[in-house]
């Protein structure tokens, strides 16, 4: 069995994201989690990007490897948010992370255009939160995924819990560069999954510390069985964050 990667997880300070890196690492052992990507929380994501990325990479220079970081731009900031990723991953983020509720835009919005073709050309992967807000609705990955055609999307959440509903049809519609994420997804829903997609597209994630990792692998492992199902659970956002030009 290969390595266990968590694919979204936000060690902070600030509301429901109160969480140490020491403990985050605690966690993970606890749970058999070999490595997570780490997101900036909500007030970086928002506003204070540019403290976020760093924040991000400085945790994951001292954690031997564990952590792989992800970066964020709010697309409003327009060249200078594309300047700020391309810093930043060629400081080492290996992931790009859009909130529409958090960074005031919606997805289809041209002011999103500038940040995804670069997402694009450094083949870095775009996670972008779907659930509980208008604005994230997976329809609209979708379509964003049918526009930029060279940009990997994460489609973070699957739409839970307000749009849950919507995913079997989005399985069935997404283009091929669209990778679907599991954290809030309930582990009954898999059979939806199974089937409908294929497994080369479907991630592991917790969104720690919202949900607790070893609940959740605990509980997924009986419907969705580790052993089995090594892609899911480490080896597909394994490959999407090789494979990032920096």
């Amino acid at each position: 069995m290969g390595q266990i990667v968590d694919a979204y997880c936000t060690p902070g300070t600030e509301r429901e994201t109160r969480l140490s890196p020491d403990e985050l690492l605690r966690v993970m052992d606890e749970a058999g989690i070999d490595r997570a990507v780490i997101a900036p929380e909500d007030r970086e994501i928002a506003v204070d990007n540019m403290a976020g990325n760093a924040r991000m990479l400085d945790l994951s220079g001292r954690s031997d490897g564990r952590f792989v970081p992800a970066c964020t731009a709010n697309p409003w900031r327009g060249p200078s948010g594309c300047e700020m990723v391309r810093q930043a991953v060629t400081d080492g983020a290996r992931m790009l992370v859009l909130s529409p509720m958090l960074q005031g835009f919606i997805p289809t919005d041209e002011v999103t255009d500038p940040l995804l073709k670069l997402a694009g050309e450094l083949r870095l992967p775009v996670y972008i939160h779907t659930g509980p807000h208008s604005t994230g609705a997976p329809s609209q990955v979708v379509l964003l995924a049918e526009r930029f055609g060279d940009t990997r999307f994460i489609l973070g959440h699957c739409g839970s819990t307000d749009y849950a509903a919507d995913m079997p049809v989005v399985l069935e519609i997404a283009p091929p560069n669209v990778w679907f994420e599991l954290s809030l997804v309930r582990p009954f829903a898999m059979p939806t999954y199974d089937g409908t997609v294929d497994e080369g597209r479907l991630i592991f994630g917790t969104s720690a510390p919202r949900n607790a990792p070893g609940v959740e692998l605990e509980h997924f492992d009986r419907t969705w069985p580790i052993a089995e199902h090594p892609g899911t659970y480490g080896q597909n956002i394994s490959a999407l964050l090789a494979e990032v030009r920096s």
